[in-house]
């Protein structure tokens, strides 16, 4: 997806940048937090590749969730900056897709499934209108990326706990970006609808689609393209051999991730919920 450097939402850069080889999303020296309290992140910086699947992990209070609230413009972060294909942003929370915790979102609201992706058009949409045809379509075509086209009236309470996180990357997608952000999909289902997810995260991949998701389950994270260890700060961000090392973990999690060798395999084990 080719960005328009006319929107009001980006500043022009410095340097003008083949939007095809840049990096899809660029992270430089985030520090944010929230008011009144300690700086959840500080100086982080990383950069995604277009396509590339990225694992954030990290103990609970590593900042997983702040860093992507910081980069929806949720929060607001006090240094650093922030540029999708290229192009410098003040804010950033009509960019990027985000799907929050489970935890964070009213399950029992009266709603259709088609109406919850419905959602992820209301900036397109406008103020009191009424969806256009180009906004069904789109979100027909989003239900259908990650197979959740037949259940598009039923009510979203209704479904299983992997169909719900699917439906929710449907809403996510049909805000037409191709980077989204997964605050722990993966928390709270069984193995069956991991594998849901971990299959429609899988089409998305070769749809194109840029993804970051952020999960303490190190086991699904060792699947991804990259991993990034969060600590406040990063710790390691490379591919997953590289990584998932004894001192990088460690490092994060203390005591309570031992790493035993096997072979040319390395087996994580993780004896906390943290």
């Amino acid at each position: 997806m080719a960005l328009r450097v006319s929107d009001p939402l980006y500043l022009q850069p410095d340097h003008q940048l083949d939007a095809e080889t840049c990096p899809a999303l660029a992270v430089h020296g985030i520090t944010a937090g929230y008011p009144g309290q300690r700086r959840a992140i500080e100086n982080v910086s990383f950069d995604v590749q277009r396509g590339q699947h990225i694992a954030i992990i990290g103990p609970n209070g590593a900042g997983k969730s702040t860093l992507f609230k910081a980069l929806v413009g949720l929060i607001p972060h006090s240094t650093g900056e922030i540029s999708l294909h290229g192009e410098n942003c003040r804010t950033s929370h009509r960019m990027l897709a985000y799907v929050p915790q489970h935890e964070a979102i009213d399950w029992s609201f009266p709603v259709t499934v088609e109406d919850v992706v419905m959602m992820g058009r209301a900036r397109k949409i406008g103020w009191l209108r009424w969806p256009r045809s180009s906004d069904r379509q789109a979100v027909d075509a989003a239900l259908d990326q990650v197979g959740m086209g037949p259940f598009r009236h039923r009510q979203i309470g209704e479904l299983s706990g992997g169909q719900k996180r699917r439906v929710f990357i449907a809403r996510a997608l049909a805000q037409d970006t191709d980077v989204l952000l997964l605050d722990e999909p993966f928390s709270g289902v069984d193995v069956a609808a991991e594998q849901e997810i971990m299959e429609t995260l899988d089409a998305l991949k070769q749809a194109g689609i840029t993804i970051l998701l952020a999960t303490h389950d190190l086991n699904a994270a060792s699947r991804f393209d990259r991993v990034l260890i969060l600590k406040n700060g990063v710790i390691a961000y490379g591919e997953p051999q590289d990584v998932f090392t004894p001192d990088n973990l460690r490092q994060a999690y203390g005591d309570r991730v031992s790493v035993v060798g096997s072979g040319s395999q390395t087996i994580i084990v993780n004896d906390s919920h943290s």
